[in-house]
């Protein structure tokens, strides 16, 4: 009896293990890796209709952060394969709302392999993944010191898991001596870095980066400075000159130190000044002395190496011709040789490093014809500026429908309702204006979500009296949080009172323009100068885990809740001049559906 009941639960414990497989066991670079997961009814239903792979955390850069799953027979699968630079990932499985985890506070994993031994950095991201698993777990700072000695273990070199491991010592330091024998340790590991490859402008990224691991952002500027009188004569030392010359206030003054120092440009260290060039170019530009803008522009209007940043340089050249209305048929060229590069557009993040060159991001093929078609439609909607410009009004106007074809996003509509707007054409504007909206309208329905909202109970008003959350009952909630301290919640204000101007008088919509809280007070929201300048209403939120409610960890963030309560659609960050007819579509969508 004891004997069956044993094998009962090793079968049990397999079965459990077996949910989610992750195969080849030791995945290398280069290789594929399959996921596979056998429902059992826990955390996913067994009939799904679908299943998603979601990555939290992953250095797979170009494998989207969610991957939909495949059934087959009952079982649901996924593959992938790990690029040159792959290190480690974290994933769950999610179905609707249903997630699927191994348990509580953890993730599933893929490491990188090399000879079945973890590859450089791989333990050291698994510490990094540690937060999207464990959040803020009070056991979260240990779990992460072992990952980082693990790393160190095998690397003992690592530069960047030394000053994690020594960061987090100095948090957790139990007095003011360690404390300062951790961060002396720290500092000896930066100089280190700095002294062995202070003139690679990549390891001085690493070396910036460090003072910012152990928060001392303020050491920065004195570490360039640094670099500047120790090694004025390379890549590094020019490329920190252009920087600290651009913080001259007086453009004369900007112009002579810039031109002293292209007296030492020779063949041999050419692109080390391309900064140069390019800040005089926009300089000259701006003085409307086209022959010298034109002079500096040829130094960095050619393809260099493997940048997938050529295309927008010559767009942004052209631009800034035509703002500056100089030299009109070079800016025409510039825009002419961007167009036809507009499939070669970047697509979403791209990073460097200097181990690994550009890495590109994963891209569906919708994602890159919409970048290609946006693009079309900003040089197409150009040329046409420059052709209105030079009194081609006929050929502006073929620009411009030729643009609109493309794409209706919002540098081509401003383009075109500059160029219908001189040509007294309110037809044509009326039908951009329809355009937009309705492009717009079709974009808003796809992020539509229908979600409980937090309970609306940790909010007072700006005399400290608690909002009472019947009052919100069958109402359209309009909840923005900000802070103070908060440069683009600034920005997003005036367009958040132009709203709340054509709603006021609505007794369906509600607007709580909420305080967030994170570093402020009930204080310095009350203190706010936007009080006198703004007549919506103000709120303080009195609950720190707010953001974590409602999802959110960046502002502003900006939420519309239907009347039954739900969450209907959310917006991180501030979109520019767009949040008001967005926010005006969102609210109409959420009154009528």
């Amino acid at each position: 009896m004891m004997t069956r009941l044993l094998i009962l639960m090793l079968l049990s414990f397999t079965v459990a293990r077996a949910q989610v497989t992750i195969a080849p066991a030791f995945p290398e670079r280069g290789q594929t890796v399959t996921v596979t997961y056998r429902p059992d009814g826990k955390g996913i239903p067994a009939d799904a209709a679908a299943v998603t792979l979601v990555f939290p955390y992953s250095t797979f850069y170009d494998v989207p952060y969610r991957v939909n799953m495949e059934k087959k027979d009952g079982v649901w699968t996924t593959s992938f394969k790990l690029a040159r630079y792959a290190t480690f990932a974290s994933f769950y499985l999610q179905s609707g709302e249903a997630v699927n985890r191994p348990a509580p506070g953890t993730l599933y994993e893929v490491c990188v392999y090399r000879n079945k031994v973890p590859v450089f950095n791989a333990e050291l991201h698994k510490g990094y993944s540690l937060g999207s698993a464990m959040g803020k777990s009070p056991q979260l700072g240990a779990r992460q010191e072992a990952q980082y000695r693990k790393e160190l273990k095998r690397y003992p070199d690592n530069y960047e898991a030394k000053l994690r491991l020594l960061a987090s010592q100095m948090k957790n330091a139990k007095t003011p001596k360690q404390k300062a024998s951790f961060r002396q340790q720290a500092h000896r590991v930066i100089e280190d870095k700095f002294k062995t490859a202070a003139t690679v402008p990549g390891d001085m990224n690493k070396v910036t980066m460090g003072y910012l691991i152990i928060g001392e952002n303020s050491r920065l500027d004195s570490i360039r400075k640094v670099a500047l009188e120790l090694y004025p004569e390379t890549n590094l030392g020019r490329d920190l000159l252009t920087s600290a010359i651009a913080r001259e206030k007086d453009t004369t003054k900007q112009i002579a130190l810039y031109e002293a120092a292209l007296r030492k440009e020779n063949a041999g260290n050419a692109a080390d000044f391309d900064g140069m060039h390019e800040r005089l170019f926009n300089l000259y530009a701006a003085r409307k002395d086209s022959a010298k803008a034109l002079y500096h522009a040829r130094f960095f209007s050619f393809p260099k190496d493997d940048s997938p940043y050529y295309p927008t340089t010559l767009k942004d050249i052209a631009q800034t011709l035509l703002d500056n209305g100089i030299a009109l048929d070079s800016a025409r060229m510039y825009a002419s040789r961007s167009l036809a590069m507009a499939e070669k557009f970047p697509v979403g993040i791209i990073r460097y490093f200097p181990e690994t060159g550009y890495i590109y991001p994963y891209a569906t093929d919708s994602a890159r014809q919409s970048v290609y078609s946006i693009a079309k439609g900003n040089l197409q909607s150009m040329l046409g500026l420059i052709d209105m410009k030079q009194g081609r009004y006929e050929d502006a106007a073929k620009r411009m429908e030729l643009a609109i074809k493309s794409s209706i996003d919002k540098e081509t509509v401003d383009n075109a309702t500059l160029f219908y707007t001189t040509a007294g054409r309110s037809d044509k504007l009326e039908e951009l204006r329809v355009l937009r909206e309705k492009d717009m309208e079709a974009k808003i329905a796809k992020q539509e979500i229908r979600k409980p909202a937090p309970p609306l109970n940790t909010f007072v008003d700006m005399q400290g009296r608690p909002l009472d959350p019947a009052s919100l009952k069958g109402k359209i909630v309009v909840i923005d949080f900000w802070a103070t301290w908060c440069i683009p919640c600034m920005q997003e204000m005036p367009y958040l009172q132009r709203l709340y101007d054509q709603y006021k008088n609505d007794p369906e919509v509600v607007f709580m323009i909420t305080n967030s809280g994170a570093r402020n007070t009930l204080a310095d929201a009350q203190g706010w100068s936007g009080n006198k300048k703004y007549s919506f209403p103000v709120y303080y939120n009195t609950d720190p885990e707010i953001g974590d409610k409602f999802k959110f960890t960046v502002i502003p963030a900006t939420y519309v809740i239907d009347k039954s309560g739900n969450i209907r659609f959310g917006n991180i960050g501030f979109e520019g001049p767009d949040v008001e007819m967005k926010l005006k579509l969102q609210i109409e969508m959420a009154r009528h559906n």
